[in-house]
């Protein structure tokens, strides 16, 4: 089916090109986290009825979308998430060249919108990568935008940057052919040996480039390396051709310094990010994402499960391994996770999607809720440097 064009307004600024360091952020305006942006989308209703109805269907139907006013036509839009799908609020995925060959929207194939049904704050993923950030670690641009659907308001979302070849391009110095994957959350994974075939970390590491030619080689020997290592200075030494070690430490230690608890070493075992094999390298970089359950405590201990997760345990039984972690978790919060740092942003935030928020009945939250969860966030930042110079002198 194809769709009239949408009377929507002018064009945005063209996309702001990026290189270099992973650490700086997309600067592209539809990302700007002080405005509440407007994402509209009009299709068949009987296609959007249909989506909600088989939400758990990665079908695609085809809308036209604005951003902001700036339109986009032909494009395809399905049901996304995890735990997070929903037929009241659905998440949603926009793949820009569904329908059109090699169509791009400010440089991006495909937009997130995430449906934020699992934070009543709608504070968590934005303050997170703002952490990362700050910590030279590369992660996803996001910013708040109402979403309307065939001119009904469906709430608040976060419109958050995809990881593909241009995030990779634009984080690592125009370095985008290697071999990026997600991976796919399997109950109590930590890392462990799975065997020689490379094929068969595919389950847990789902390809994002490459796809119709995989390789897991390079993972497969990173893992088995790490494993078969004693622990301790020989599996630094194992690990090394491999991944940056101490921007790996990094990584770890700004999750527990955001008590992050469905991370790396995750509650019920790894989840929640993308690897990259650079070009031409055996060498990984590890990727922030979906960081919604992070500030779950105020009080939250700086070595939380690293025990339970192979590479971890094997690289901090290094004694100068372990103090290079402690020492970047209290760096993140002298230098991010803090009150000085995060409260400023949490009110900017929040004055930019308050009203809306309150606004959205299709959050699985009352106001009250979003409120208390607000103040919540408050209480945690506010204790979360005291909590950890408590723990590391």
């Amino acid at each position: 089916m194809r769709l009239r064009s949408l009377p929507y307004g002018s064009a945005l600024a063209l996309v702001m090109a990026l290189a270099g360091a992973p650490s700086v952020r997309a600067a592209d305006p539809i990302f700007s986290a002080g405005v509440l942006h407007e994402l509209r989308i009009v299709m068949d209703p009987v296609d959007w009825k249909s989506l909600r109805e088989n939400f758990r269907s990665n079908t695609y139907y085809a809308a036209n979308v604005s951003v902001d006013g700036e339109v986009l036509q032909q494009v395809g839009i399905r049901s996304r998430g995890k735990g997070s799908r929903s037929a009241d609020k659905p998440g949603l995925l926009v793949d820009t060249n569904k329908y059109v060959s090699n169509q791009e929207f400010h440089g991006l194939k495909k937009l997130v919108l995430d449906n934020v049904v699992q934070d009543a704050s709608f504070l968590h993923e934005p303050l997170a990568y703002q952490v990362f950030e700050a910590m030279g670690i590369a992660s996803p641009a996001i910013s708040y935008t109402r979403v309307t659907v065939n001119d009904e308001f469906w709430g608040v979302y976060w419109l958050i940057e995809n990881i593909d070849k241009n995030f990779l391009a634009a984080r690592f110095g125009g370095d985008k052919e290697g071999n990026l994957f997600k991976y796919e959350y399997v109950e109590n994974y930590t890392f462990t040996d799975k065997g020689s075939d490379p094929n068969s970390y595919l389950g847990l590491f789902k390809p994002e480039t490459h796809e119709d030619k995989p390789d897991a080689t390079a993972l497969m020997q990173f893992v088995s390396a790490v494993n078969g290592a004693a622990d301790g200075a020989a599996t630094v030494a194992a690990a090394a051709p491999f991944i940056d070690v101490d921007r790996f430490i990094t990584y770890v230690a700004v999750e527990n310094a955001i008590a992050e608890q469905d991370g790396w070493t995750g509650l019920e075992g790894m989840n929640n990010f993308y690897i990259y094999q650079l070009t031409g390298q055996t060498r990984f970089v590890v990727i922030a994402w979906d960081q919604d359950t992070s500030f779950v405590s105020g009080s939250w201990p700086v070595l939380q499960r690293l025990e339970t997760n192979v590479l971890t345990r094997k690289l901090l039984a290094d004694p100068a391994k372990k103090q290079f972690y402690l020492a970047q978790v209290k760096a993140a919060a002298a230098a991010a996770v803090n009150s000085g740092f995060l409260l400023p942003k949490l009110e900017a935030f929040y004055g930019v999607m308050r009203n809306a928020v309150l606004a959205d009945t299709k959050k699985p939250f009352t106001n009250d809720e979003f409120e208390l969860g607000v103040q919540g966030m408050r209480g945690v930042i506010a204790a979360r440097q005291p909590d950890i110079q408590a723990q590391i002198p």
